[in-house]
């Protein structure tokens, strides 16, 4: 009984392991695709990302009054 229990939560150890692979696999296939149709999506990435921290941090500001 035991060995059953050994080998099944191995098993799991390696269905996680694999599970983190096919994440980043999916990941950089996206960046890659975002990069080849437009060479600047991580300028405007970055950009849209800076111009919605800047709201939220002007509407905490305004909030504080």
């Amino acid at each position: 009984m035991k060995k059953r229990f050994v080998a099944c939560v191995a098993g799991r150890r390696r269905q996680r392991g694999a599970a983190m692979v096919e994440y980043s696999i999916g990941a950089l296939m996206l960046v890659l695709v975002l990069v080849a149709v437009n060479p600047n999506a991580i300028e405007q990435l970055v950009t849209a990302i800076r111009d919605a921290y800047t709201s939220f941090v002007y509407a905490l500001s305004v909030s504080w009054f």
